[in-house]
C-alpha cells in the first residue's frame, strides 16, 4: 500500500476537524482571479434564444392574472 492510500483511508473524527483557513494574501489572490474570470463572462453577449425567452417571460408576467390562467 502506498503512503497516499494510507492517508486516504485515515479518518479524522468530527470533533477534531477544523475549517480550513486562508491567509489574507491567498484570499485576495483567489478573489482577483475569480473576478477576472467572471468579468469575461459578464462581457459576453446574451444569446438571442435567451433574450427571446426573457422577453416572453416578461410579457407573460405583465398579463393580468385571469388572462394567464387561460394560456
Amino acid at each position: 500500500m502506498t503512503s497516499t492510500q494510507n492517508q486516504a483511508s485515515y479518518s479524522v473524527p468530527d470533533s477534531d476537524k477544523k475549517p480550513p483557513k486562508l491567509d489574507d494574501l491567498t484570499a485576495s489572490q483567489i478573489g482577483k482571479r475569480l473576478r477576472a474570470q467572471f468579468d469575461e463572462v459578464l462581457n459576453e453577449p446574451v444569446p438571442d434564444r435567451f433574450r427571446d425567452l426573457l422577453n416572453r417571460l416578461e410579457s407573460a408576467e405583465s398579463k393580468p392574472a385571469k388572462d394567464r390562467d387561460h394560456d
